[in-house]
């Protein structure tokens, strides 16, 4: 990570003014990850705010950023004028609608698999051998050595354990840069701030939606579907929570979590799917990219999205519903089949060359 440090430095002294920009739900991995970033440009001198697009709809994330003082805003509009370059954390493209070719990209850090649709960048640092992006930027503090003071190493560090447990489902899928980083971040962090920001329960909201998804399950071989009907933006990330809690419990390989947003004010409809794997055979980024290119995620966790602004103005919204969930379940059924098929195949066609290579030898 050595070089990876000094070509960060590198990638963002370019320029005097970054715009930390969150795509899509701001998690704690992505808020960590910028807060961080955010103070290493300052430290070099060079002006950023973290700006995210969407709002926090869980109650502990929230209390995360008050807690730290995470200093952070919540806008779909950037004021190009004001930035010399952007820097996206913890998104698979950095691709941004809204700032589109205006500006450059300094710097994408990302621990998922790299988009197929991701654009330039000074600096790319996209690894999927490790468990958050919180890890990523804690190596680059490391090896940068700067000169920071205990106050502010103690938030940084708290902020960043917390990204990368929650990116990790609580340690439980971790690497070994992931120890690493946890080595680095665990001298200075505050366990009290730590265990008060995990103290928090599920809202009730989260709950309510928990309860609902287990009262309609689907099974189809070893993959069960959720389906939770119309969720208000406000609790969007409470249908990851809700993936998370069942798949704790489930016996299943695959479980998935159905949903339609709705944000009125906005006028969005969209259709929301989370996925959650305890098995090693599947991976749901490949499952997911089969699907659609608006999602992704890593090997056992991924979440995908589709525009459904055309039909927000059905007039039955039961039969909308009905419709969207069973076309959703055939799909994932679909790709269940042929995802398998395929790593049978493989499976397959690796077995008939090593005994192809064997008869080879005996010949010579």
């Amino acid at each position: 990570m050595n070089k990876a440090a000094a070509k960060f430095m590198e990638a963002v002294k370019k320029y005097k003014s970054i715009v930390i920009y969150i795509p899509g739900s701001p998690d704690p991995d992505a808020i960590a990850s910028a807060y961080a970033i955010k103070y290493i440009l300052r430290q070099l001198g060079i002006d950023s705010d973290i700006i995210a697009e969407k709002r926090l709809s869980l109650t502990q994330n929230q209390a995360f950023i008050d807690r730290l003082k995470i200093p952070i805003l919540f806008s779909r509009e950037i004021n190009l004028n004001k930035y010399e370059a952007y820097i996206v954390p913890d998104f698979q493209s950095n691709r941004i609608d809204s700032i589109g070719d205006s500006i450059p990209c300094a710097v994408h850090i990302d621990h998922h698999g790299r988009a197929e649709e991701a654009g330039k960048a000074d600096f790319s640092l996209v690894r999927n051998d490790v468990g958050s992006t919180s890890t990523l930027v804690a190596l680059i503090i490391k090896n940068l050595n700067l000169d920071i003071p205990q106050e502010d190493i103690v938030s940084l560090s708290t902020a960043l354990i917390f990204g990368l447990q929650t990116d990790t489902d609580q340690y439980k899928n971790i690497s070994a840069l992931d120890i690493e980083a946890l080595s680095f971040l665990s001298a200075f962090a505050d366990r009290e701030i730590l265990e008060e920001i995990n103290s928090i329960p599920p809202s009730l909201q989260t709950l309510q939606l928990y309860n609902q998804a287990r009262e309609n399950e689907t099974i189809y071989k070893d993959w069960a579907f959720y389906g939770l009907g119309y969720v208000d933006a406000r609790h969007r990330d409470s249908i990851a929570i809700t993936a998370d809690m069942i798949m704790e419990k489930s016996s299943h390989k695959v479980i998935a979590v159905v949903a339609v947003i709705e944000n009125s004010s906005k006028k969005e409809t969209y259709l929301d799917v989370s996925l959650r794997s305890n098995s090693g055979d599947v991976d749901l980024n490949r499952i997911i990219k089969g699907i659609t290119p608006n999602g992704g995620g890593r090997k056992y966790k991924g979440a995908y999205q589709v525009k459904l602004n055309y039909l927000q103005n059905a007039p039955d919204k039961e039969m909308l519903w009905k419709v969207v969930e069973a076309a959703t379940i055939e799909t994932l059924r679909k790709s269940r089949d042929s995802y398998y098929m395929t790593e049978i195949e493989k499976l397959y066609t690796g077995i008939r060359d090593k005994i192809s290579s064997l008869f080879k030898k005996e010949k010579i």
